[in-house]
């Protein structure tokens, strides 16, 4: 939940190369389904990426904030949570639902950017274009009704308006190979150099560039990316 306001737009060196110039610049959404400020910022890159559909590839990755020994019930986190939850309503105009609240209060929420992020890459193979409004989706189910993303029935639900398949999606988020998406993403996103989520870069001509860290507000975002479209 910390929240960061800065923006820089500096050329950065990565070990990841683009394997094909394309015929538009990617945004890169590096985002995570525990994240809270994530949360407040979905509408903003949403609309972001409609608005700007005609001059950039916009991709969502997963950054892998709560793996591993940070995995389970969330315990004393909740109280901090419980202190800072109101400065990102504020701050960006979103609504936490009372399902997640309490959950928050009983300390019974469990914590995992595990199965979402696998979700995220089956997600991926059926509808590439939409994985930013897919991200809000995962996190409009956990912060707004209090789901549980680790539950097969929450994606049958979310995935709905999609349009696509529930019974072969559900296969594919079973198998190993997408975990390993998951976790090739988490990669992605240290090798990125994230260190805090939301982050925003930009693949230009071959070079990345690092656009937004933290919550940024929709005149600033849209700043930067006209000043990309003008590079």
């Amino acid at each position: 939940m910390k929240r960061y306001i800065f923006i820089i737009f500096l050329s950065i060196s990565l070990p990841i190369q683009a394997k094909n110039m394309q015929a538009k610049d990617t945004i890169f959404y590096v985002f995570d389904p525990m994240c809270g400020w994530c949360f407040g910022f979905s509408g903003v890159i949403k609309q972001a990426a409609k608005d700007y559909q005609n001059d950039f590839e916009f991709v969502a990755i997963s950054g892998g904030m709560v793996v591993g020994e940070r995995e389970g019930p969330i315990g004393d986190f909740a109280d901090y949570i419980l202190g800072a939850y109101k400065r990102v309503e504020e701050t960006a105009g979103v609504k936490f639902g009372e399902p997640y609240l309490d959950q928050l209060k009983t300390k019974t929420l469990y914590s995992s950017s595990v199965v979402p992020s696998i979700a995220l890459a089956v997600f991926r193979e059926f509808l590439p274009t939409r994985t930013v409004e897919f991200a809000g989706s995962l996190q409009d189910a956990l912060f707004e009704q209090g789901k549980d993303l680790r539950e097969d029935s929450v994606y049958l639900e979310m995935i709905k308006p999609y349009g696509i398949n529930p019974q072969l999606f559900l296969e594919k988020l079973h198998l190993a190979s997408y975990k390993e998406k998951a976790f090739a993403g988490f990669q992605q996103s240290a090798n990125f150099g994230v260190q805090g989520f939301p982050a925003i870069l930009a693949l230009h001509q071959g070079k990345y560039y690092n656009l937004a860290n933290g919550y940024t507000d929709k005149k600033q975002l849209y700043a930067v990316l006209d000043k990309l479209k003008k590079m």
